[in-house]
């Protein structure tokens, strides 16, 4: 298993976007995209997108954002898709306290984006961190994409 991280805005999402875009492999999962007050959840072997939460609402309230209920089962639904490899975007709070409880749908292979105040509490087996950086964010998918190569 891969483990992405960085601070926020760092690019996280973009080394995974470039991972699937540039591999061969099947992926399937989910990957997350900001937009001005909330986060769009996209299933990446169907390419369908929904609206996952808001600042605004409606929806189940979790900290400052206001999840979907439906966009919750669609997050459930990718991840019983079947491929090589699962990708996931991102572990954090929502995940991690259980309120979506995905890690009983996670299976190796897979590469999933966590937190970086979360990386350090979250273990998932031997699985090989990268974190994305300024320096990195623009080649680290081809040092991530030589490694997926070999399983």
């Amino acid at each position: 298993m891969i483990v992405i991280t960085g601070e926020r805005g760092i690019g996280k999402t973009t080394v995974l976007r470039r991972i699937v875009n540039e591999s061969r492999r099947d992926f399937y999962g989910v990957i997350s995209d900001r937009f001005e007050d909330g986060y769009y959840v996209e299933d990446v072997k169907t390419g369908e997108k929904r609206i996952l939460c808001s600042e605004t609402g409606p929806g189940l309230k979790f900290r400052r954002f206001f999840f979907r209920v439906e966009s919750l089962q669609f997050i459930i639904d990718s991840l019983g898709r079947d491929g090589d490899i699962l990708v996931y975007d991102e572990i954090g709070y929502l995940e991690v306290e259980r309120v979506l409880d995905v890690f009983h749908y996670i299976r190796e292979p897979a590469i999933l984006i966590v937190r970086s105040d979360l990386v350090d509490a979250f273990t998932y087996g031997d699985a090989e961190v990268f974190e994305v950086t300024r320096e990195n964010r623009d080649q680290l998918h081809k040092v991530i994409l030589t490694h997926i190569e070999k399983w």
